[in-house]
């Protein structure tokens, strides 16, 4: 009786396992007509806790941000493609909680510059417990994915990002307590990963780590990042090939005011190729403090290969602070660094620094630092 009673319930609210296609809103998948209206009308129309799956093969053309407001929906891509028709208007926003989105490609064919609202994202998660998983984003006006709003508890996992004008992936905004697992970027109009706090949002990104990720290339920007923000990990990184420094951590001052890093974990890999912009003097890995008034602090970076840097980058690991801001307790352990910068390593403020087991083309670099 009781159970006769709850699959009532289920069947009234529209709770459940039930599982709707886009096709049954008069979405087309032609590639050819707009059917963002038809799309959102599905979206709208899920049953919360339930499946809105996306046929295999096909192709929905859309021309306004698509916005996901059902709890506990799951978008079931099965290989299908949202492809954008308005570089500024692409995004796929998740605001409700508990969303799952898999099996999905999201693609914007024409681009014609760098965007910076988050509407230009291929997909915007604003909410908590978000599951991205086997989704493929093929160029985009802002980042490829953003993580904003406080969002918390979201996994990243086996997405890929393609010639994003912005990062590849970018988390911000108070996001916390969040897993990427194994991402994979590709020619980045900025970072390929990264973790970023402004001030003006009232607090730091928190607990967040990320693991296996895989830059191949940027156009601008940095590999993999912490502008700002408390207890990153990143864990066997792969970046190669990238304008600025292959892994960057630290706080950035005009324009971007940034919180500072601090409990920084980067440990193992290889960065290889860093730092082709002559007009950047980055090397490698910098550890940089660049807004007054904060305090870097407690960021180890250990166990990496480093090959490639650009020969007349300063060095290929450096810490930099500008007078008025602060760097306390940075580690380097266990480099091998070759065919690289002249200078293995550079500071200028040797007290926050300790060195231990680097070694350069076959020398050792002398350890140094302590407290």
């Amino acid at each position: 009786m009781a159970i006769a009673v709850l699959v009532g319930v289920l069947a009234l609210t529209g709770r459940g396992d039930q599982e709707v296609s886009v096709a049954d809103s008069g979405a087309v998948g032609d590639g050819v007509t707009d059917d963002g209206a038809a799309l959102q009308q599905a979206l709208d129309a899920a049953p919360e806790g339930g499946t809105l799956v996306l046929p295999a093969g096909a192709t929905y053309l859309y021309s306004q941000v698509l916005t996901v407001d059902t709890p506990g929906l799951t978008i079931e891509g099965t290989g299908a493609t949202l492809q954008a028709a308005d570089e500024t208007a692409s995004a796929l926003k998740v605001v409700a909680d508990d969303v799952t989105v898999t099996g999905l490609t999201l693609t914007t064919p024409t681009i014609t510059q760098r965007w910076d609202p988050f509407e230009s994202t291929m997909v915007w998660v604003a909410a908590d417990s978000a599951v991205l998983r086997d989704v493929h984003v093929l160029g985009a006006g802002g980042a490829g994915i953003a993580v904003t709003d406080g969002a918390g508890e979201f996994v990243l996992d086996h997405v890929t990002v393609t010639d994003s004008r912005a990062d590849g992936i970018h988390i911000t905004d108070q996001a916390h307590d969040g897993q990427v697992i194994s991402p994979v970027t590709t020619g980045t109009g900025d970072d390929g990963v990264a973790v970023v706090s402004y001030v003006k949002d009232g607090g730091p990104s928190e607990r967040i780590t990320i693991e296996s990720p895989t830059v191949n290339g940027t156009t601008w920007g940095r590999g993999v990042s912490v502008v700002g923000g408390n207890d990153i990990t990143y864990r066997d990184v792969t970046v190669r090939d990238t304008d600025a420094a292959g892994i960057y951590v630290g706080s950035e001052g005009d324009p971007y005011f940034t919180y500072p890093s601090v409990g920084v974990l980067v440990e193992g890999g290889t960065v290889t190729g860093a730092n082709t912009n002559a007009d950047k003097d980055h090397g490698a890995v910098l550890v940089y403090a660049g807004n007054a008034d904060t305090t870097t602090s407690d960021v180890t970076v250990r166990g990496l290969t480093i090959a490639g840097t650009r020969a007349d980058s300063p060095w290929d690991v450096g810490v930099l602070a500008d007078p008025a801001a602060g760097v306390e307790r940075v580690t380097f352990e266990g480099f091998r660094m070759s065919d690289g910068a002249t200078a293995p390593f550079y500071t200028n403020e040797p007290a926050a620094v300790r060195l231990a087991g680097l070694e350069d083309d076959g020398t050792a670099v002398p350890d140094q630092g302590g407290w």
